[in-house]
């Protein structure tokens, strides 16, 4: 009998690890906070383009707790250490995000300089520009290698929203957490109340 509970623990363990999925190995993050005062727009804003550029690649979490977006970095000599801008929309005044860069350990790069910028209501902004203010998240791509490779890297960010300074991504790892203690608890209290009842 207690084999059998051991093996379906080492086998529930395999299925969580296996549930979980790929995971980047290499993550950076940063939390910040809309200001107070920071002048939301009523509806999604939209870019004007001032060139034949393409529009800043953006995350809107209208309707949702966390976002995502894939971007492309180019790690040539001449892109290399180029800012890549991500803008982030329909956020909330006074909430706290988690803002999260993920990408493949096959690639030897670091992100570096990761932080949010407000750009203030009709200024051209990689051109582009907007009846209203933004934020845009900014990070540049570092090489950790020589020779430097020549590749396009998928730099993958999270725009997650926080509740008690947590994260939301991280609430169903700590649901399953709790599940595991609790089922040792229910498992395990019956042979400890029993060790009890014999030493009296």
């Amino acid at each position: 009998m207690q084999l059998a509970r051991t093996q379906l623990s080492q086998w529930l363990f395999v299925l969580i690890l296996l549930s979980s999925g790929f995971v980047h190995a290499n993550t950076e993050s940063i939390l910040f906070q809309v200001p107070h005062n920071f002048p939301l727009s009523e509806v999604r804003d939209r870019f004007v383009p001032g060139s034949n550029d393409d529009s800043v690649p953006f995350i809107s979490l209208l309707g949702e707790a966390m976002g995502q977006v894939t971007v492309m970095v180019n790690t040539t000599n001449a892109q290399l250490g180029s800012t890549t801008y991500i803008e982030l929309k329909d956020l909330q005044r006074d909430e706290t995000y988690q803002i999260k860069t993920c990408w493949s350990a096959i690639h030897p790069v670091s992100i570096d300089d990761l932080q949010t910028i407000i750009i203030p209501r009709s200024t051209e902004f990689q051109g582009t520009t907007s009846d209203h203010a933004r934020i845009v998240v900014a990070f540049q791509m570092v090489p950790d290698s020589y020779p430097r490779e020549h590749a396009m890297v998928p730099i993958q960010v999270s725009l997650i929203t926080t509740k008690l300074a947590i994260p939301v991504d991280i609430y169903p790892i700590l649901v399953v957490i709790v599940l595991l203690i609790a089922g040792l608890v229910v498992t395990r209290a019956p042979h400890v109340l029993n060790d009890l009842l014999l030493k009296f």
